[in-house]
């Protein structure tokens, strides 16, 4: 063989080498390590095998694993450091759905809308579900699994009270009134258990006072039409007035449990103590009490626990209402590899990691077939995976804004006086609240709704 083809062969080696390593390519997801999942060791492996399966479908490139250690407020701040930097900003987070606003005011996330077109998952979420990361008109955030409330409640309780078997409220003033009758017939027993606080973060408004605003007569939260915070409804009203006459009469849980930070973990135990007889839920109590969970592992709950959705205040259409929210992925928006980084997404949309990420995260999946799987009813007993995962249809996300932490504390303060001094009026709760929020965001930026 001559030097000269030698050569050229030579060249065209190099060639081919550099060409192969200008084709590599790593993709960053950063990801909360320990709040989401149960553990931080389901955590890694969720997120371990979702790398393998990235990798062996794209050989030569990376998905790094970026896992952000701590509490919520911990990742976000990190999370904020890390895209400080484009050469450390990932191209893919994973995060509660209300941050989404957060990093999208700040011009750093992709908007989705053309990937979204072909995708055949999307297309079957239920609108608002679909709207959870959604932000004028553009989606930002797309869905990975939600937490969504209902009402649990214990049927030895009620049936002391002389209230159906499987009792169904129609109105707010029927779940007082039920209270009221438990009370009455076990006295040591707490009637309800509806959780507040500023302690709780911005969680605290959708797994809180925000279930009954979604279900109020007017539950508007940010004025799609003046794009103004609303201080002041009769909705707003209506929330403050239920905890009002809720805690005056001795009808919730003590306020050192409903206003623990942790309140939305600590129904799982409590209840099979019959300690509660109306339980403002999320879809994940009733899996603590699966073998899996075991906290604590209770065969056969369905025979003496009911489910219920959350009605409307006086019993107006659609009759049932209430809140939800969930954990998003989104995508950077100058992340060198967008095509990659969309490919990860749809792996860790794939059916079979979302379920797993429902396991490991007591989330319902978005995508309604899902729910039927036999894996993921049988994470907790029938009928409470199915009841729940119907919710996700009629109820409301809190806006993706990042004013919203806000607003939610200012309504959390709020509800919170009307649990430790019953006696303040609404007038002047709701005075507190319109200034507050005047104060951080000015006073163009609220608005009074009648």
């Amino acid at each position: 063989m001559s030097t000269t083809v030698l050569s050229a062969l030579a060249s065209i080696g190099i060639m081919a080498s550099h060409v192969a390593t200008a084709a590599a390519a790593t993709v960053k997801v950063a990801y909360s390590l320990d709040y989401f999942m149960a553990s931080p060791e389901l955590t890694t492996k969720w997120f371990t095998g979702v790398k393998t399966q990235f990798e062996t479908e794209h050989p030569g490139d990376t998905l790094q694993l970026i896992p952000i250690p701590g509490g919520y407020d911990d990742f976000t701040t990190k999370l904020s450091l890390l895209f400080n930097s484009h050469s450390t900003a990932p191209d893919i987070v994973q995060y509660a759905a209300v941050s989404v606003g957060q990093f999208a005011a700040s011009d750093l996330l992709a908007p989705l809308d053309k990937q979204l077109e072909t995708s055949s998952w999307w297309k079957t979420f239920p609108e608002p579900v679909k709207a959870e990361g959604m932000i004028d008109g553009k989606v930002y955030g797309v869905a990975e699994g939600e937490n969504d409330y209902g009402l649990v409640y214990d049927r030895t309780l009620l049936s002391k009270a002389g209230l159906p078997h499987d009792w169904s409220p129609k109105t707010w003033q029927d779940i007082l009134d039920a209270a009221r009758a438990i009370k009455k017939a076990a006295p040591n027993s707490w009637p309800i258990w509806l959780m507040t606080g500023t302690s709780q973060g911005t969680y605290g408004v959708v797994a809180g006072a925000g279930v009954l605003l979604a279900a109020a007569s007017n539950p508007t939260v940010l004025d799609p039409a003046t794009n103004k915070w609303v201080v002041d409804s009769k909705g707003i009203r209506e929330v403050l007035a239920f905890y009002r006459d809720a805690s005056a009469e001795g009808l919730l849980a003590p306020s050192a449990q409903i206003l623990d930070p942790n309140a939305g973990n600590n129904t799982g135990p409590l209840v099979p103590q019959h300690k509660i007889g109306i339980v403002f839920s999320g879809n994940w109590v009733p899996e603590d009490w699966s073998k899996t969970i075991n906290q604590p592992y209770w065969p056969d709950p369905d025979k003496v626990i009911g489910f219920a959705p959350v009605p409307t205040s006086a019993g107006q259409t659609p009759g049932t209402g209430g809140s939800f929210g969930g954990w998003d992925l989104s995508v950077y928006k100058k992340s060198p590899h967008p095509d990659l980084a969309w490919d990860a997404v749809n792996i860790m949309q794939q059916e079979k990691n979302m379920l797993d990420l429902a396991a490991n995260a007591l989330v319902i999946p978005p995508v309604p077939a899902y729910t039927n799987d036999a894996a993921y009813l049988a994470m907790a007993e029938p009928p409470f995976q199915t009841d729940f995962a119907h919710l996700l249809y009629t109820e409301k996300a809190m806006p993706a804004s990042a004013e919203f932490p806000v607003w939610a504390y200012a309504f959390q303060q709020a509800t919170e006086t009307m649990v430790l001094k019953p006696k303040t009026s609404i007038d002047d709760a709701v005075k507190a609240m319109k200034a507050y929020v005047s104060q951080q965001l000015g006073a163009d930026r609220v608005e009074v709704m009648n």
